[in-house]
């Protein structure tokens, strides 16, 4: 377990976010890289949706502010730790994290598994990111599990991963890393939601311009209208962050 700054920690709707930047993220991973002991490293990548449902579900919100590290994986996060006054540094996005860490085992020639989406996805980004990262030794499994079978747990743990990522959805991926964790050795953990689909290239992110613009949900809301639903919950997320701020005064 990590040893987490407390004056580093911002409270967000009950959240405890890390204050940190991707480049201090990877040097924090490195560092951990470069341990002997066999605690593995949990991280939560947290969006206004996840700090929405938190609110809502405490068993959750305890579990993921047990995380190592509870990352700020969206602009409204970051609209909302500003808004309280208590600004961090930038967004983590989740899929860039993940992304970082398996340049880190391309160059350290490391273990990654896989876990989630249909079997046709899974083992379509395992193909397209051994494709680019040929020095890492991948492995994958789909997502339509019986989460409480541990079997799958018992399998991924045989191959020993330094890299676990678990694209379920929340909060199905967190509670599984949770659940199997004691079967893992020194093993990064994350829950990376649908990078899996973007990594296989059958969803696109936004072009670097939106992500720029921290415009990434307005990319995503142009090309895929099912997700006005999920959008809502930013104006509920602030108007949380709202009630918050005014019930520290």
């Amino acid at each position: 377990m990590v040893n987490r700054n407390k004056d580093q920690r911002v409270n967000v709707l009950g959240l405890h976010f890390d204050n940190v930047t991707m480049t201090q993220m990877k040097e924090n991973i490195l560092r951990y890289m470069s341990e002997t002991n066999r605690d593995n490293l949990f991280i939560v990548t947290a969006n206004p949706e996840i700090a929405n449902y938190a609110t809502q579900h405490s068993d959750y919100q305890q579990l993921v502010n047990r995380a190592d590290y509870v990352v700020p994986d969206g602009t409204g996060i970051v609209m909302g730790a500003k808004m309280l006054k208590t600004p961090l540094q930038e967004r983590v996005p989740g899929i860039e994290l993940m992304e970082t860490c398996i340049q880190i085992a391309n160059e350290k020639q490391q273990r990654v598994y896989l876990l989630g989406s249909k079997p046709e996805i899974v083992e379509l980004a395992e193909q397209q990111l051994q494709a680019q990262y040929p020095y890492v030794n991948f492995a994958s499994h789909h997502g339509y599990i019986d989460v409480y079978d541990q079997h799958i747990a018992e399998e991924i743990a045989a191959f020993n991963p330094d890299y676990l990522f678990v694209g379920m959805g929340y909060p199905r991926q967190e509670e599984w890393l949770q659940r199997y964790a004691k079967h893992f050795t020194h093993t990064v953990m994350m829950g990376v939601g649908g990078s899996l689909e973007v990594f296989s290239g059958t969803k696109k992110r936004a072009p670097k311009l939106f992500r720029k613009l921290n415009l990434e949900w307005v990319y995503r809301l142009l090309i895929d209208w099912k997700r006005i639903g999920r959008v809502k919950n930013v104006p509920i997320f602030l108007y949380k962050v709202m009630k918050q701020k005014i019930g520290r005064r």
